[in-house]
């Protein structure tokens, strides 16, 4: 007993309140109720628990702590949305996170059914597991990456680029936001068929005039050429040697290439954890969160970029690393 008192056990404590997963189920329950629909004009908390049939006091409670976090505003006793929760929390806003929050509850289920997933090899189709996750990646591109965005538009060859190769592109999203930045620039988003039709579908609503999509496999099919940028954020190939012939051979004399990817890192966490949970049916992963069978590290990969007429430009590392590099 006196080593138990003794012991640091601060981190058991905090986990055992749970906050963050009581705040998130909170949210996940408001969504799937159309809470913030409901609230895009104010109302009492007893309309509000009318309308969806809740707890009056229950609901009083919920608005008391939304309106403490932000999310909602309180005049004379009615609540209503604040512009933040509108843009991003109500189903009607084509910014709307909802999609995130529904599969961060997937996530959840996981977890708490993690028996089952230990008895099994749980494996996805590569096509079908990106086409269903492509409204997912997309708001969390819009959250996330603005900063990465602005870093590339700021090279020289990026405001003189006038086609961009978006390479394993998905959503699309990046090639968008590359085409606001540059007027004069013209972007390909190279994907799986089944992941274009799902990706042409989600960016309709931004009136993309400038982005095209072209179906294919990069480990398979030729990926083009001529261009000025290829661009790869997080797709399964960007650590494998195949692949930067294909991008050396689709730039021009002077083009740059911009990768980034998770290289594996010291130690063993929870993202480690539950990569093992699951696997895909025709791409083999590696053993640490974002690998896959064949990946070179860090190392190995700048390494292969050099012998095929790259120049490294830059690498830094955040949460991922990034790396440019031009043709030479």
């Amino acid at each position: 007993m006196l080593e138990v008192l003794k012991m640091n056990a601060e981190w058991l404590n905090s986990l055992l309140r749970l906050e963050d997963f009581k705040t998130f189920a909170l949210l996940s329950n408001c969504l799937k109720l159309g809470f913030f629909e409901i609230l895009e004009r104010p109302m009492s908390a007893e309309e509000i628990s009318k309308e969806l049939n809740l707890n009056y006091r229950a609901v009083k409670a919920i608005c008391e702590f939304l309106k403490s976090k932000g999310l909602l505003l309180e005049k004379n006793g009615e609540y209503r949305i604040t512009r933040i929760s509108s843009m991003l929390l109500s189903r009607k806003s084509p910014f709307s996170i909802a999609e995130i929050f529904d599969e961060k509850q997937k996530e959840v289920e996981i977890w708490l059914n993690l028996e089952n997933y230990l008895r099994g090899e749980n494996l996805r189709k590569e096509g079908d597991f990106f086409k269903y996750r492509i409204k997912i990646l997309g708001k969390m591109a819009l959250l996330k990456d603005l900063k990465l965005v602005l870093k590339i538009s700021e090279l020289e060859e990026f405001k003189k680029a006038k086609r961009l190769l978006d390479l394993g592109g998905g959503h699309g999203l990046y090639a968008y936001a590359f085409t606001l930045l540059n007027k004069e620039l013209r972007a390909d988003v190279f994907d799986l068929p089944e992941v274009v039709n799902s990706a042409m579908e989600f960016l309709k609503p931004f009136n993309a005039e400038r982005v095209n999509f072209v179906k294919g496999d990069f480990f398979r099919d030729d990926i083009g050429e001529l261009y000025d940028v290829v661009f790869s954020s997080f797709n399964p190939g960007g650590k494998r040697a195949e692949i930067i012939p294909k991008i050396s051979k689709a730039l021009k004399k002077g083009g740059i290439y911009v990768n980034r990817q998770f290289f594996p890192r010291e130690g063993f966490n929870l993202e480690d954890l539950e990569w093992n949970l699951w696997g895909f049916e025709g791409l083999k992963k590696g053993f640490k969160a974002y690998t896959f069978e064949g990946d070179l590290s860090l190392e190995e990969y700048l390494s292969k970029l050099i012998e095929n007429n790259f120049e490294i430009l830059d690498v830094y590392s955040e949460d991922y690393t990034v790396i440019i590099a031009k043709k030479v």
